[in-house]
């Protein structure tokens, strides 16, 4: 028993020797709207957004009780911790790139470096960890498990929160924006209400409209208009 404990230990330490190098991996390379901060050292590292969105659900869950208790919240934290350690070595792709055709094989390049980094952690471990990744990145269409549609809601949400706080000369980027939260945000938001909206959650679904209301506010204010339409498909 004691030998087993040190293995599995020994092998978390490594995982997380190779997960601290996220510190100094930076997301939105190139993204013009988030230049001029970038060049002052105003950057978001991949722990520090899979931190912020653990973040986000640590408030979402005290201000929305009926969308808590629906799910496993746990598993939220767990999905939310690892979603991007995928880039941890490789670097992050920006929905701005994406808007270009870049990373069309990035899930697989970072299912690849998710299985390097996680050779030596307990299997029953990296089994969770694996299949919470693919689950992250099956099309939002196909999704309807809350657990997951929540955690890409926040990931979404947070991502557009640092581009609002951050971001520089917003309003001559809206246009570009708003091709990337049509692509992003928009569908997951959509999805998560449907599937909330489907299965008779009126609360549940009222506070996730007002999340969603909230955030386009928050957007306007920062000078970017972002079109949503509750009824549309």
């Amino acid at each position: 028993m004691k030998n087993n404990i040190k293995k599995s230990l020994d092998g978390i330490y490594q995982f997380m020797s190779h997960s601290y190098n996220g510190n100094w991996q930076y997301r939105w390379y190139k993204t013009p709207y988030l230049e001029t901060n970038i060049k002052v050292s105003k950057n978001e590292s991949i722990l520090g957004h899979q931190w912020a969105c653990m973040g986000f659900w640590f408030y979402l869950k005290h201000i929305c009780p009926s969308l808590s208790t629906l799910v496993d919240t746990t598993e939220i934290y767990e999905r939310l911790l690892g979603h991007d350690l995928g880039e941890t070595f490789i670097g992050d792709i920006p929905l701005f790139l994406q808007l270009s055709g870049k990373g069309t094989n990035k899930h697989s390049l970072e299912r690849k470096e998710i299985q390097k980094m996680g050779k030596k952690i307990p299997k029953k471990i990296f089994k969770i960890m694996i299949k919470y990744f693919d689950e992250f990145e099956n099309p939002v269409g196909n999704i309807t498990k809350l657990e997951i549609l929540i955690a890409k809601f926040i990931d979404t949400m947070q991502g557009n929160h640092f581009a609002f706080v951050f971001g520089n000369d917003l309003p001559k980027h809206e246009t570009t924006i708003n091709k990337i939260v049509n692509r992003s945000f928009i569908p997951v938001a959509k999805r998560l209400l449907k599937v909330l909206k489907q299965r008779g959650h009126k609360k549940a679904y009222k506070e996730v409209v007002n999340i969603v209301i909230h955030h386009l506010e928050f957007a306007k204010k920062a000078g970017v208009k972002i079109d949503f339409d509750f009824y549309s498909k």
